[in-house]
């Protein structure tokens, strides 16, 4: 992977992004949203459900949802769209002709939208931690969730995309990932609410692990040994994903 060929798309990718003055309205208009959103959630679990909630902290919860929903929807659903594409608009496939790896092509194309996942997520995590008076107690292992999150979304969007045939198709397969996956791996609520023999199912999960592990940098109640599994496992699903993505991804239009 070439560093050069990695700025020069991630500057020509910034001049499409910049070019559709929406996009804009999509990067401040979630992260508003969001706050206002957690804010009421938490006046209503203060007022409301102290019981239910009693013993966990609700900052690190919040910023734990934060992080997966941003990496769900900010990254993963906006890349699989973009590689989708890219590959009709025959992008990708006058791109392989030059000296442009493919791994450097994918890179590229969703480097703007890793940067702006990742500066939504520090907003607004800064805003949570704030509004709660949340601070990390262990930041080492919320960075290596978010980075080993980052990855996962990145080989997941290619899978998907590899499976799309039509742009309209981009819209409608990520949807169990936009809608199952936050249901079932923590980011609307811990696990620890669930009975244990499922919540030890659920830990195997695609993004569970980074979840963990972004809010135990906040509560520091993970062992080296349980993150370092936390994150073989999200790694684990990384490769297969990857491995998925090289074998079936297309770099030109279906016929």
């Amino acid at each position: 992977m070439n560093t050069k060929h990695l700025v020069t798309l991630y500057r020509i990718e910034w001049k499409l992004f910049n070019r559709v003055k929406t996009n804009y309205f999509f990067v401040l208009f979630m992260p508003i949203v969001m706050v206002v959103g957690l804010k009421f959630v938490q006046d209503l679990i203060k007022s409301q459900l102290d019981e239910v909630t009693a013993g966990f902290d609700l900052g690190p919860m919040m910023i734990a949802t934060v992080t997966g929903l941003f990496l769900i929807y900010s990254l993963y659903t906006a890349i699989v769209g973009l590689y989708v594409a890219r590959r009709e608009e025959l992008v990708m496939k006058r791109l392989r002709t030059g000296e442009v790896s493919d791994v450097s092509i994918l890179a590229g194309g969703a480097s703007v939208y890793v940067t702006v996942t990742l500066v939504q997520i520090v907003v607004v995590t800064a805003i949570v931690s704030v509004m709660t008076g949340a601070a990390p107690v262990a930041p080492h292992l919320a960075l290596i969730g978010l980075l080993a999150g980052i990855l996962l979304m990145l080989a997941m969007g290619a899978a998907t995309a590899a499976l799309c045939r039509t742009v309209e198709s981009a819209g409608i397969l990520p949807m169990p990932v936009m809608f199952i996956l936050p249901m079932v791996t923590g980011i609307y609520f811990p696990l620890d609410f669930l009975p244990d023999g499922l919540q030890t199912v659920l830990e195997y999960l695609p993004l569970t692990g980074v979840i963990d592990l972004v809010r135990s940098g906040w509560t520091g109640d993970v062992g080296a040994a349980d993150a370092l599994a936390k994150l073989v496992v999200t790694l684990v699903w990384t490769a297969l994903f990857a491995r998925l993505a090289m074998k079936k991804f297309r770099w030109e239009p279906r016929i």
